[in-house]
């Protein structure tokens, strides 16, 4: 089990990988910081190359625990496979272990110094609430980019 959230899966599509490749660049834009016309074609952001991608689910709303999906496909003799690990954005891993080791840290403080352990529970607890609501959400979010993916590669019907 590691620490911060993180998923790996592979997925065996019954096209070619040039359609795969194909299919996720007709529903993907590049990140921009530019505002752009609403398309309610394109479902993710990111960068789309002969054989792999590293993409998200386009949101119209600020989500701190949207996952950054990064790909590589391959092609195989009944279509192709492909490898997907989805992982939490750089700067959300950052806020993530930032806020779950100082609350470590101040319950070790609240044991060691001032023997107060009423806030050193209070502060385990924090970030053990942090970190359970950091995975749910993850996972959560995890699984609505799987079914955007399914979706754009046509393979949920």
């Amino acid at each position: 089990m590691t620490l911060i959230p993180h998923k790996n899966e592979t997925l065996v599509a019954p096209i070619t990988a040039l359609q795969a490749i194909s299919r996720l660049s007709f529903v993907t834009q590049p990140a921009s910081l530019n505002e752009s016309k609403e398309n309610p074609d394109i479902l993710f952001v990111g960068h789309i190359s002969k054989s792999s991608f590293r993409i998200s689910r386009k949101v119209n709303y600020p989500q701190n625990y949207l996952p950054i999906i990064k790909g590589r496909i391959e092609g195989s003799s009944r279509g192709c496979i492909i490898f997907i690990k989805y992982r939490l954005f750089f700067s959300s891993t950052l806020f993530f272990t930032f806020w779950t080791s100082m609350t470590f840290l101040i319950g070790l403080f609240f044991i060691i110094f001032p023997r107060e352990y009423l806030y050193a529970a209070i502060a385990f607890s924090s970030g053990m609430a942090n970190y359970t609501v950091t995975l749910l959400n993850f996972n959560r979010q995890v699984k609505l980019s799987r079914a955007t993916l399914d979706k754009a590669l046509k393979m949920d019907t």
